[in-house]
């Protein structure tokens, strides 16, 4: 099972890849991702935030079938 420390690491991968770029347009992707990380690290309950993250970032066919019905109107 995937716990805080798997995404935690996944993290620090794309920043690392993000700013050996040294381009400016990986500049903001790269202080989002550095926002997250340090997110992660405040939290008491990594797992749960990782968790409550996955399920708010998941699509739910229902809320997703709501959204296009409202989108459409």
């Amino acid at each position: 099972m995937i716990n805080y420390k798997d995404i935690e690491s996944a993290l620090i991968e794309v920043i690392k890849v993000a700013y050996s770029q040294g381009t400016k347009k990986y500049d903001k992707m790269g202080l989002t991702y550095v926002s997250y990380l340090k997110t992660i690290q405040r939290k008491r309950d990594s797992d749960d935030h990782c968790k409550y993250v996955a399920k708010q970032r998941t699509p739910n066919e229902k809320v997703y079938n709501e959204r296009m019905a409202d989108f459409k109107d």
